[in-house]
């Protein structure tokens, strides 16, 4: 009897052990997205990532404290701090975040080694902050979640690079010796702005080998792909703000002010002028009509969540303005740490 007795607990043994690794490699598993699957939205990143919505949460640098990342809920409540170490460029899918870091700036509660030690690249981590992974180290700059690939800028003296690497730190290759910016992602597509021959409109068909089209001729910056238009800048008209309908390449003007930035949704564009007779931050609707002042003053970092608009002051590397995205209260300062 003692021998089955002890048979049965070898099983049992075997069976816990071998339950608890599969469990390990599960909960620690990358799961794969839909490979049109965008980390965050093109506005925001083309305003650095700094805010970052995902199911429910708001993941965002606080320049109250060195631009380490936080997280909160979306009407704002349940403030918690993540990394210590600043950020950019934040996406996101599932239970995982992606962002560049690097400890140039640390947070305010940093001390000890962790202020001698220095971090910089591509870096994944759990929502919330822990599980942190270098997934690649360099100087890098803009950077998205596109499907189940990170495509990044890699720095260089004379430019630089974009380079993809797998969620689960493989299959790292350069995917073009243009410094091409990745943030311009939609249904599986790149809109970029040529950098070295030319400034024309190009497509990146990320699920096709990563194959280049060009698809209009012009100076078009910051290209937003939303319903059927591309939304930029036009470099040879002042950056002006207008949109092309892709089926035509009709182009439509929506704004006689140079424009610094924008932003946009299903039902509003957010962009800021300074070379007005009165700098500010407006709003108006995608087709450029019912504008708006928002805030007299210049403004940058303009970014999106489904309830709130952030922005901040130029020259001013702290503070965070916020108003609620349907226009309900008045622009104040949001600030994180009260």
């Amino acid at each position: 009897m003692s021998r089955i007795r002890n048979i049965i607990i070898a099983i049992l043994v075997t069976v816990i052990i071998g339950a608890a690794v599969v469990f390990y490699f599960y909960i620690n598993m990358i799961p794969d997205n839909d490979p049109t699957y965008a980390g965050n939205t093109v506005g925001n990143l083309y305003n650095g990532g700094y805010f970052c919505e995902l199911d429910g949460h708001v993941y965002f640098r606080n320049n109250y404290d060195n631009g380490c990342l936080y997280s909160m809920t979306v009407d704002e409540q349940d403030i918690k701090p993540l990394t210590t170490m600043n950020v950019y460029f934040v996406s996101g899918a599932g239970n995982y975040l992606y962002y560049y870091m690097d400890s140039q700036h640390l947070s305010n509660s940093t001390s000890g080694i962790g202020t001698t030690v220095k971090y910089y690249g591509v870096y994944q981590s759990r929502t919330d902050g822990t599980k942190q992974k270098c997934l690649y180290r360099g100087r890098t700059a803009a950077q998205q979640l596109c499907g189940n690939y990170i495509y990044f800028q890699i720095k260089e003296a004379d430019g630089g690079q974009l380079a993809k690497i797998k969620t689960d730190k493989t299959n790292l290759s350069i995917v073009s010796e243009e410094y091409i910016d990745p943030c311009g992602f939609y249904d599986g597509k790149i809109y970029f702005t040529g950098v070295t021959n030319d400034h024309n409109l190009y497509m990146m068909d990320t699920q096709n080998n990563d194959k280049i089209t060009k698809i209009a001729d012009g100076y078009i910056f910051y290209p937003i792909y939303h319903d059927g238009y591309i939304y930029y800048m036009d470099a040879v008209d002042n950056y002006h703000l207008k949109r092309m309908e892709l089926s035509t390449n009709r182009v439509e003007e929506l704004t006689s002010n140079r424009v610094d930035c924008f932003n946009l949704n299903d039902n509003y564009i957010f962009y800021s002028v300074s070379e007005a007779l009165i700098p500010a931050l407006h709003v108006m609707t995608l087709d450029g009509s019912s504008d708006v002042p928002v805030l007299q003053g210049v403004y940058f970092h303009i970014s999106l969540t489904s309830k709130y608009v952030y922005f901040t002051a130029f020259n001013d590397d702290m503070r965070i303005y916020h108003m609620p995205i349907d226009g309900s209260e008045a622009p104040s300062l949001f600030n994180p740490i009260e």
